[in-house]
C-alpha cells in the first residue's frame, strides 16, 4: 500500500495570506495541531499551532511567519511504512504528500495510516496470538512458519520488536482460537512463550469482572 492510496480528502489546506486566526480555527474545526501551507499547488511549509498561539497578533498573514524546522513530506509512491516511520520520529498529525513532479497532492493522517496497519497486521480477523521470546540469531521466520503449519495454523501476520536487552519479541497473528497444540510444539524446540492472547480467554476475562461488578454492587 503506497502514500497516494491513504491520502485525506477532506484536511484542508492554509494560503500564504491567511491570518493566522484562520489557521487555528481550522486545526481546532479538524481537530489538529497541524496543516500545510500551500502556494499554487506548491507545498511551501507545516504551519504549527504553537508557533501560531505565540503570535503577538493572530490576524498577521501566514506568509509573514518564519518557518525553519524541519518540513516534513513523502512522496506518493512511497510505501506507508516510510509515512509510519515519519510520523513516528517526527511526532506529526499530518503528513503531507507530493507527485513525482513535486506538487502537492494531499496529506495522511494518524487515522488513514492506523486503518492500513489494522489490515496488514490481520487486526480484523479472529484468531488467536502467540508471543516468542526469541534471540535474535535464532530467530528463523521459515522455522516458525513451518511449525504453525504442521499444527495446520496459518500466520495472519508476523511482527518482531527488539528490546534493549537484545532478545526479539516475535508476535504472530493466528487463525486459530485453540493454541495449546500450537504452544507444545513451540516448547518442544525450545522456544519460549511469552503469552498467548485468544478471544476466548478475552470474554472470560469480562465475564470475570462482570461477575465481580455484580457482586460489588449486591453488597
Amino acid at each position: 500500500m503506497l502514500a497516494r492510496d491513504l491520502i485525506s480528502t477532506v484536511v484542508p489546506i492554509l494560503h500564504p495570506l491567511d491570518p493566522g486566526s484562520r489557521a487555528l480555527r481550522l486545526m481546532n474545526e479538524y481537530h489538529l495541531t497541524q496543516l500545510p501551507l500551500v502556494l499554487e499547488n506548491k507545498y511551501l511549509a507545516l504551519v504549527e499551532e504553537d508557533d501560531i498561539l505565540d503570535l503577538e497578533d493572530p490576524e498577521i498573514a501566514l506568509e509573514n511567519m518564519e518557518y525553519n524546522g524541519p518540513k516534513p513530506v513523502v512522496a506518493e509512491n512511497a510505501h506507508f511504512f516510510e509515512a509510519v516511520r515519519l510520523f513516528h520520529e517526527m511526532k506529526l498529525a499530518v503528513l503531507p504528500v507530493i507527485s513525482h513532479e513535486k506538487e502537492y497532492i494531499g496529506v495522511l493522517t494518524k487515522d488513514s495510516l492506523l486503518t492500513a496497519l489494522a489490515q496488514y497486521n490481520g487486526v480484523k480477523e479472529h484468531g488467536g496470538i502467540l508471543a516468542l521470546d526469541v534471540d535474535p540469531r535464532d530467530y528463523s521466520l521459515s522455522e516458525i512458519a513451518r511449525i504453525a503449519e504442521s499444527n495446520d495454523v496459518t500466520l495472519l501476520s508476523v511482527n518482531t520488536i527488539t528490546f534493549p536487552s537484545g532478545r526479539l519479541e516475535v508476535l504472530l497473528k493466528t487463525n486459530r482460537q485453540e493454541l495449546h497444540g500450537l504452544v507444545a510444539t513451540f516448547e518442544r524446540f525450545n522456544y519460549i512463550i511469552k503469552y498467548t492472547i485468544t478471544e476466548e480467554q478475552e470474554e472470560d476475562l469480562l465475564k470475570k469482572n462482570y461477575d465481580l461488578l455484580m457482586n460489588y454492587i449486591s453488597m
